[in-house]
């Protein structure tokens, strides 16, 4: 079999993410984002899955974290219409996102690339809102197919106040929610401060790594049903960790 990199896979560029270091503080200061766990990400091959909010932020600052604790870029899968934007194309790809699809994931992580990904995508930023803790990956499993089949260990993630970064309108909802279904495109009706963010405190809590690793008789089919539910289980316990931190946090004033 052939892994050599599609062309566009190539655009990342580690000076450019230097040359972003300032914009970078700036929106760790402006979240007061925090890191909690960085130690079990490993230094390669390894996918990185994270609750999406309606723009993930704290998926950038995390990829900035990663590169500067290991000189290495992390490679973000992004929505597809991002690339079809001239100029934001551009940034992205430099920055080390490429579109989401199963082939360029599948390039990546055969080359031992640690790859981020939201796998609520623009289902779950369509249905974000302050205090939305619950995590709608129940039928998706496309990402868990592909860590097996790479061999890439799960790391489970989730991020604390990324869905009260915007106010969300749920008007029309069920047709774009179709829409979105149909077409692999819709867009949120959000607000914060106009289009800018309210200052959110962003709180990413990172788990464990979990292998992908058949166990003794099962079959393909269970192998699948199996991780994607240590998974979930994993990323509910991350939220409910949390949970349990503002709870002791605010019985203490």
């Amino acid at each position: 079999m052939n892994f050599a990199m599609p062309s566009h896979l190539h655009h990342a560029d580690p000076k450019f993410l230097n040359k972003m270091a300032p914009a970078f503080k700036l929106l760790e200061k402006y979240f007061r984002y925090e890191a909690r766990g960085l130690e079990h990400i490993p230094k390669q091959k390894a996918l990185v899955v994270m609750n999406h909010g309606i723009i993930p932020f704290h998926g950038f600052l995390l990829a900035k974290k990663i590169f500067d604790r290991t000189k290495v870029m992390p490679r973000g899968l992004g929505a597809d219409f991002l690339f079809k934007v001239p100029g934001l194309r551009e940034l992205f790809l430099k920055g080390g996102a490429v579109s989401a699809n199963p082939r360029n994931a599948e390039k990546l992580l055969q080359r031992k690339q640690v790859v981020l990904l939201a796998p609520g995508g623009i289902y779950e930023a369509l249905i974000s809102k302050p205090g939305l803790r619950r995590i709608p990956w129940e039928r998706r499993q496309g990402f868990v197919r592909m860590a097996v089949k790479t061999g890439a260990p799960i790391v489970p993630t989730y991020c604390r106040g990324i869905n009260a970064a915007y106010y969300n309108s749920y008007l029309l909802l069920k047709p774009r929610i179709k829409m979105q279904e149909k077409l692999r495109f819709s867009l949120p009706i959000f607000f914060g401060l106009g289009l800018l963010p309210l200052p959110s405190k962003l709180i990413h809590w990172i788990g464990e790594p979990i292998s992908v690793r058949k166990k003794a008789g099962e079959t393909k089919a269970q192998q699948i049903e199996r991780l994607h539910r240590e998974v979930l289980e994993s990323v509910a316990r991350l939220a409910k960790r949390d949970l349990k931190k503002q709870g002791s946090r605010t019985n203490s004033r």
